[in-house]
């Protein structure tokens, strides 16, 4: 009993000595190879260095997005400008470029960006009248969200002639509010 205590208190002396012993030593170790390494000076003392501006533009605060989208459907082009999200003011072409994945760039500088792409379907310039769970509704192209409906109607599809019938599953494009007007007052009737 005795002697595992004197060899528990030995223990307890020599284990703090060698932690001491291996810090010093790695410490003089690194200190020593710092010394050992000379780092030469990046430029020598009478050279000069000129620094080009870079020549990457990037996108500023103010700047604006030209989006322009062709509608393969009605061959129209459609064109909406905002201004550029803060999320990618500081961005290179490069950068802008993959965070627009589908659109091609036409133009970049730091204040102007124009894109660029082709969509099927029609632009939201047209009405569709349509379908809906038996009823009919006239249909919008919406730039965020596709065919969106904006009006829904109380008449029955399968209560048409069966030409409108046909013509309102495949979609009756019209310009014009007043020519969907006119359309769903010829088919009521």
């Amino acid at each position: 009993m005795f002697t595992r205590r004197r060899n528990r208190n030995v223990l307890y002396i020599i284990l703090p000595i060698l932690l001491i012993a291996g810090f010093s030593i790695s410490y003089f170790i690194n200190y020593d190879s710092r010394d050992n390494v000379k780092q030469k000076p990046l430029v020598e003392k009478e050279q000069v260095i000129e620094t080009a501006p870079s020549t990457k533009k990037i996108i500023e605060p103010d700047a604006k997005v030209l989006y322009e989208r062709l509608y393969k459907s009605c061959n129209e082009i459609y064109t909406e400008e905002d201004s550029v999200s803060t999320e990618y003011v500081g961005l290179n072409e490069e950068e802008f470029a993959r965070a627009y994945k589908g659109w091609m760039i036409r133009s970049f500088s730091p204040t102007y960006i124009q894109l660029y792409r082709e969509e099927d379907g029609y632009c939201p310039r047209h009405y569709i009248i349509g379908e809906k769970n038996g009823y009919i509704v006239v249909f919008k192209n919406t730039t965020d969200k596709g065919l969106t409906p904006v009006q829904f109607t109380d008449i029955l599809v399968a209560s048409l002639r069966s030409e409108y019938q046909e013509n309102i599953k495949k979609g009756i494009v019209v310009d014009s509010e007043e020519r969907v007007y006119q359309i769903l007052a010829d088919i009521s009737s």
